[in-house]
């Protein structure tokens, strides 16, 4: 699903440095090898074609579009080996109205991104687009980052096109609820978008009022591609929500933002750490770059690269400060090795244009066109309640189409069943639609069904589908961190996509503890609800600080429970069985050797006091003889009760008779 890796990041031996950051520029002379898959085309000339030729060249750039799914990046001047040989004013000219003339016969639009001098001349890159009246591309990018680093203020300048006054004026217009434009802190997640056309302008800025600026709809009417910003929260507080965010929206990018005047901070390795757990392409954007000293923003790109070469990261870091950095970066965004860094600030507007620049040419991470033939599946994430409308349920489309009126399967519930419903109407982008195809965010109009049947981690399903829902399922896990060890029994919170619940740990395989690091297959069991999973889906649990990742390779171990519960009630119904089939014999003669062992154990004591009566010396004897007549009297006292009243006066009589004698002995003992 992954979008085709383009060729890797290639520098030439002269490399020159920026003192201001400390980074390494190079001096590019010499791109690298031309592929044949990918969206990226090398070229010398197009001067003057044959019709032949011209018909192949057509064919070419068709293939290169679908490559990039409607977007395509010439390189004119450029040989086959990546040698920038560059070409004269005329030829360039003519170069380009060949593109424009092939463009024009698979109805696509071209513009020039920028123009750099080569060898023998200039080398232009042009953006290739198709134009499309009904659909666009859309693409997901998480912003992220530390308290306070500027991440609803630049989701709202990018936006807006307007610049902040330094207080928060822009973001106010971002937030969701009253209490988050009080804190000025994000508490939940906030979706806007960001429209270009087909010659890579931006239509948010094309009103003419600013009290009315454009809806979502006017955006998506004039544009090509669409940017969707998830805002998410920085504040520890809100950390599951910003892992929601992460895992549950697909994101094809994450923008990592650090203040350049506090640094690189616990919060800001968190969730670093977590976009490369899921392993989405990161880039890191430093904001507040006019407020910062010299020495202090120095130091804060010095801690971005160290983190970025740290082991287990192993990025290359790669400063953009002009266009020509900018296309390096577009170019090995997607193989995810290089990571961009861009210094920016939201009330200056310092280098805000390459930032837009760099929105309009990124390419889509996830080819969704290859899942729209498969069945429907809808992951939700919202569930509300519309008067006049009922009840109505947001996700994400991960596979097929869904259409209004379309009957699917909703679950899995309490009980892990599936029920049926119906799809009144979708909406996607707040604009009412007949249909949401896969990579799509949309809304779902339920019919007669209760909002407190749907909760978080639900799906929608084709009814043609046989779904199953899981209580329990094993993963291959590896401990990022965890203070001591853990155990059986260990219950932390599993999250995987829109899903979120506690499980525990029934089973780890080949090991008694797991460790910070260590590798194991653990098997989980949910706690509350059955959930519906999925073979390869990527989980994320955390109990406090303590935190790893896995991979699911059995979602439905219920099978094993249940063969395992049925082994050990057919071995209690066997060994219940064998006792019934004991006949009465066997049970007479078991109650006859009690009876012997009991009036064995009776004659033991009579004989015992029959020789402690005729040696009565010394005191202690005579101690002993009393004891040991107490515990024979106990005893004989419970043997009676189970005897007739006749023996137990002959019992009475036999215990005065020896009363009386003891008394006598006692008297013959006193001296006179």
């Amino acid at each position: 699903l992954i979008y085709p890796k383009t060729t890797s990041l290639k520098k030439d031996k002269k490399e020159k440095t920026d003192d201001s950051n400390g980074s390494n520029l190079a001096d590019l002379h010499h791109l690298s090898q031309e592929v044949e898959e990918g969206n990226i085309e090398y070229k010398l000339q197009l001067c003057d074609p044959t019709p032949e030729r011209f018909e192949s060249l057509v064919s070419q750039l068709k293939w290169r579009l679908s490559e990039g799914q409607g977007e395509a990046l010439y390189e004119i001047g450029v040989e086959d080996n990546g040698f920038l040989r560059g070409l004269s004013d005329e030829q360039l000219q003519k170069s380009k109205d060949t593109l424009k003339r092939m463009a024009q016969e698979l109805k696509a639009e071209i513009s020039v991104v920028c123009e750099r001098q080569g060898k023998e001349g200039k080398v232009a890159e042009i953006l290739v687009r198709e134009m499309r009246d009904d659909k666009y591309i859309d693409i997901r990018v998480a912003v992220c980052g530390n308290v306070d680093s500027g991440k609803s203020t630049l989701c709202g300048v990018l936006t807006r096109g307007k610049l902040d006054n330094g207080r928060g004026l822009v973001r106010v217009n971002i937030f969701n609820h009253k209490h988050e434009v009080e804190s000025g802190r994000t508490s939940s997640i906030g979706q806007q978008i960001m429209g270009f056309n087909s010659k890579g302008e931006c239509v948010n800025y094309n009103y003419t009022s600013a009290l009315h600026p454009p809806t979502w709809g006017d955006i998506i009417e004039q544009s090509y591609k669409i940017i969707s910003f998830l805002d998410l929260a920085g504040h520890e507080r809100y950390l599951r929500t910003t892992v929601t965010g992460m895992t549950g929206h697909m994101p094809d990018y994450v923008f990592v933002l650090v203040g350049a005047n506090m640094g690189v901070t616990r919060m800001t390795k968190e969730h670093l750490g977590l976009a490369l757990a899921l392993k989405i392409p990161i880039v890191v954007i430093v904001t507040k770059v006019d407020m910062c000293p010299e020495n202090i923003l120095k130091q804060t790109l010095t801690d971005i690269n160290h983190i970025l070469k740290m082991r287990g990261v192993r990025k290359i870091s790669f400063m953009v400060n002009n266009d020509d950095d900018l296309i390096t970066c577009i170019k090995n965004i997607t193989n995810d090795r290089v990571v961009p860094i861009f210094q920016v600030s939201n009330v200056t507007g310092l280098r805000l244009d390459l930032l837009r620049k760099f929105l309009n040419m990124i390419p889509p991470r996830i080819q969704w066109k290859l899942l729209r033939d498969k069945k429907p599946e809808v992951l939700i994430d919202q569930t509300y309640f519309v008067t006049g409308v009922g009840t109505v349920v947001g996700g994400t489309v991960m596979a097929g189409v869904v259409e209004s009126n379309q009957n699917m399967y909703l679950g899995p519930d309490g009980n892990g069943n599936f029920i049926p419903v119906q799809v009144k109407s979708v909406h996607t982008k707040r604009i009412p639609v007949r249909q949401a195809v896969a990579g799509q965010s949309a809304g779902f109009a339920l019919k007669k069904i209760k909002r407190s049947t749907i909760r978080k981690g639900m799906v929608l399903v084709s009814i043609d589908s046989k779904p199953r829902a899981s209580w329990s399922f094993t993963a291959e896990v590896i401990i990022l961190y965890h203070s001591t060890t853990i155990h059986t029994n260990y219950q932390p919170v599993i999250q995987c996509l829109t899903m979120r619940q506690s499980a525990k740990i029934v089973h780890i395989y080949d090991r008694d503890v797991l460790r910070t690091g260590d590798r194991a297959k653990v098997k989980f069991r949910f706690l509350y609800n059955p959930e519906y999973l999925k073979n390869g889906m990527r989980i994320i649990f955390r109990e406090g600080r303590c935190k790893g990742i896995g991979i699911i390779t059995n979602a439905n171990c219920d099978d094993e429970d249940t063969t395992t519960a049925t082994t050990t009630a057919t071995a209690t119904a066997t060994t219940t069985k064998d006792v019934k089939d004991k006949g009465p014999k066997e049970e007479e003669k078991s109650k006859n050797n009690t009876s012997d062992t009991q009036n064995s154990t009776k004659n033991k004591e009579k004989e015992k006091e029959k020789e402690k009566e005729t040696n009565p010396t010394t005191t202690t004897t005579a101690t002993t003889t009393s004891t040991a007549t107490t515990t024979a009297t106990a005893t004989t006292t419970k043997d009676v009760k189970d005897k007739g009243p006749k023996e137990e006066e002959k019992s009475n009589n036999n215990k005065s008779d020896d009363s009386k004698t003891e008394k006598v002995k006692d008297n013959e003992k006193k001296p006179k």
